[in-house]
């Protein structure tokens, strides 16, 4: 307990680190997830890794680096993830499971927008064509290499922040959870789902979640908050009001998919703990967090 509230001073002492650069759903209504928009930015440098979510988020306005930064590197990488992680932006990323229930981070239900080297959809490709495939790099340079969660886990559980969204209804919740759980690494990840039952049973399981919202939804924030769930994602596009509810309500805010400073400036300034981006290195410039 020493040793973390050390952490967590010396994180707040260093506020802007993470900027430093290179069963019933809640009545609501629903929209589709946005596509993220270009960007460009520097070479990203680093700064020290954060030591757990509530550590990260106690040192300013977090950056959530999503898909690993995906304007930056290959889409969801090993280069990506380990870029990432030496830095304090907490890592986000996608899984679906491969033919034998292997977990690997993939944001769309076919592989064929961001790898080559393979095709179709991961619940038909084994582990060895997975890790013998490619990942495109998003500005045309060398190609990335695929990786798998419990990698991930292996790698980077409990030193730097994993924010995990269980994209395919097919994979074992317990068994997802008891990859995290058996490390005890629970206080530095962070599951996320656009299901609000999905969101309810990984939050029985210890786990922190963060409920996922689309554009336009409103769930009752204290009934969010009683059932566990302590982060809530919405989109961008929310609302001032309604995003100081969900504050209100203990919970932490981190809106999607945020690339430009103008909206991420107004989101903080409403109330918004951090938002998720694909080039959290130019944010932090822009926002002057670092």
């Amino acid at each position: 307990m020493v040793k973390r509230w050390a952490l967590w001073l010396a994180l707040l002492l260093c506020t802007g680190c993470a900027a430093q650069q290179p069963a019933a759903t809640p009545s609501s209504s629903a929209a589709a997830e946005p596509t993220p928009s270009a960007s460009s930015s520097s070479a990203p440098a680093s700064s020290a890794p954060a030591s757990s979510a509530r550590d990260q988020a106690a040192a300013g306005f977090t950056l959530v680096a999503h898909r690993g930064g995906s304007l930056v590197y290959p889409e969801s990488s090993a280069e990506a993830f380990e870029a990432v992680s030496k830095t304090a932006f907490p890592i986000e990323t996608d899984l679906r499971p491969l033919r034998d229930g292997t977990l690997v981070p993939l944001h769309d239900d076919t592989v064929d927008r961001t790898m080559s080297g393979v095709t179709g959809s991961p619940a038909d490709i084994t582990l060895e064509q997975w890790k013998a495939a490619h990942i495109k790099n998003p500005r045309g340079g060398a190609e990335g290499s695929p990786t798998t969660w419990e990698a991930m886990l292996d790698e980077y559980g409990g030193r730097s922040v994993l924010v995990p969204e269980v994209k395919d209804p097919a994979i074992d919740l317990a068994a997802f959870a008891d990859s995290i759980l058996r490390r005890g690494v629970q206080d530095t990840v962070i599951v996320q789902s656009f299901s609000y039952p999905v969101a309810q049973t990984l939050a029985k399981s210890g786990l922190q979640v963060l409920y996922l919202l689309r554009e336009g939804e409103e769930p009752d924030p204290a009934e969010v908050r009683a059932a566990g769930i302590d982060h809530v994602g919405p989109n961008k596009s929310i609302r001032a009001d309604y995003l100081r509810k969900l504050k209100d309500a203990g919970l932490t805010v981190w809106p999607y998919t945020v690339n430009d400073d103008a909206t991420a400036s107004r989101l903080r300034s409403d109330g918004a703990d951090g938002v998720f981006t694909d080039d959290p290195w130019e944010l932090s410039k822009q926002l002057h967090l670092g």
